[in-house]
């Protein structure tokens, strides 16, 4: 896939996420049950809340991705990506954390299937 088209891909979807957010929204806000409305907004609060700490995730095995591919130092990366050195190491921790939950995850997965 070319650059720009999984530019174009990321903003479609994007785009359909802040529409389906925005559908969720109007449907809390027409609830006419106080209580109702309130679990809806904690469902779509805890839901946002997981695809804030995925993305952030994706970030860091991006940053990863880079640091590994072009065989930079943590300077080079931080330049590359424009943050500073302190926070490309961040990046590359939780991209090895994220990796190490995902492995675990496989594995509890293929356990199971095992069983």
């Amino acid at each position: 896939m070319a650059k720009e088209d999984v530019s174009e891909a990321v903003q479609s979807a994007l785009a359909s996420l802040e529409h389906a957010f925005d559908a969720a929204l109007a449907v809390i806000n027409a609830e006419p049950e106080p209580s109702q409305a309130y679990a809806g907004a904690t469902e779509l609060v805890e839901t946002l809340r997981r695809l804030v700490e995925a993305s952030g995730d994706q970030r860091a095995l991006s940053a990863a991705r880079i640091f590994d591919h072009e065989q930079m130092s943590l300077a080079g990366l931080a330049d590359r990506i424009g943050v500073s050195k302190a926070r490309a190491a961040q990046l590359i921790k939780t991209a090895k954390d994220a990796g190490t939950q995902r492995r675990d995850v496989r594995d509890e997965q293929a356990d199971r299937g095992n069983r």
